[in-house]
């Protein structure tokens, strides 16, 4: 203690600490105290010692509840956590999947919409009756895709039209188009159904609001 040095924040906590010390010391009170006490006023001996058994049991209760209390609300805390890493995990997986297939769904549309100039310029190289077929063809294209894959299909069956190299090399591209769109989005469909099941999924439906993700998948395209 001799050799030891402070400085004067150092020095003013020992004092706090030793003060602290010194009042805990002066408010407790010996058992030999208690008991003279006690006989005073006519206690048992027996009854004191029963009554600090006693208090001392209640006392080490309530130290084992408050440690179960807390083991418990650590444990809770400790799969809570748990869980949300799991649902971060299993949730950004088939986010990632969804978002995935709908950016393929979107990439194989566009391409059959990038076809609707060539078509308008194919339309311009024709006689009158197949450019209005063709006219038809690029409305639907851009109105009512469904009716499109249809039309382009009685065009490859006019004999007219099968011997236009450029229209045929047209019509099989809108067709095909039509083909792919129909398979990504049946992929698309599939990846919105297994985010919306793991979504659903007890315990990651409880981790879900709070990691910000959706409970359903919009399917506008």
């Amino acid at each position: 203690m001799q050799d030891q040095r402070l400085n004067p924040e150092q020095a003013q906590e020992v004092i706090r600490e030793a003060i602290r010390l010194q009042q805990e010391q002066e408010n407790t009170i010996e058992a030999s105290t208690l008991e003279a006490s006690a006989a005073e006023i006519g206690v048992d001996p027996h009854h004191l010692r029963e009554a600090l058994r006693r208090v001392e049991q209640e006392r080490e209760q309530r130290a084992r509840r408050q440690r179960t209390l807390l083991l418990t609300l650590a444990g809770v805390a400790a799969l809570f956590l748990l869980n949300l890493l799991y649902s971060q995990r299993v949730l950004s997986q088939t986010w990632a999947e969804v978002q995935r297939s709908r950016a393929q769904l979107q990439n194989v549309q566009q391409r059959k919409q990038s076809l609707i100039p060539a078509l308008e310029n194919l339309a311009q190289q024709v006689n009158q009756a197949q450019r209005e077929r063709l006219q038809m063809l690029a409305h639907a294209l851009r109105q009512n895709p469904n009716d499109a894959n249809a039309l382009a299909l009685q065009l490859l069956r006019d004999p007219a039209m099968r011997n236009d190299w450029a229209i045929v090399r047209l019509m099989d591209e809108i067709t095909g188009s039509e083909n792919r769109i129909a398979v990504e989005r049946k992929r698309f469909e599939e990846a919105a159904i297994r985010y919306e099941q793991t979504a659903r999924r007890f315990p990651v439906n409880l981790a879900r609001p709070l990691l910000g993700y959706p409970a359903r998948i919009d399917r506008t395209d």
